[in-house]
């Protein structure tokens, strides 16, 4: 028996090709508009925010609940929660609409020219 499998190569060559074809159609999708802008149209936009800030103010509102019932407090961590939730709810529309929803290179922006490499 031979070393080489004739089907082997054959293989190794259709992978080739492949990883080739996904190189170039990764370099055109570089090239187009990125897509992590704001949703298409007036009604996109207004659900994202209304789904950001309606879900920052119930998952803060239920770890609150949460915090009472474990450490036996009256709505004390329930308010604050709730407060904070909705701080983080507008926080991220916020993000949104001026486009630093932590992407690449967004930390960088605050750096000294003399930091960067």
């Amino acid at each position: 028996m031979s070393d080489q499998d004739p089907d082997g190569d054959k293989r190794l060559a259709d992978i080739e090709r492949r990883i080739s074809v996904m190189q170039v159609r990764q370099n055109q999708d570089g090239k187009r508009k990125d897509d992590r802008g704001l949703p298409v149209g007036a009604g996109a936009i207004m659900g994202r925010v209304a789904t950001e800030l309606v879900a920052g103010v119930i998952v803060g509102a239920f770890i609150g609940w949460m915090l009472d019932n474990w450490l036996g407090t009256s709505p004390l961590f329930l308010v604050l929660m709730f407060f904070l939730g909705a701080m983080a709810g507008m926080l991220n529309v916020w993000r949104m609409f001026s486009g630093r929803g932590l992407a690449v290179g967004y930390f960088d922006e605050h750096r000294d020219s003399s930091e960067k490499e």
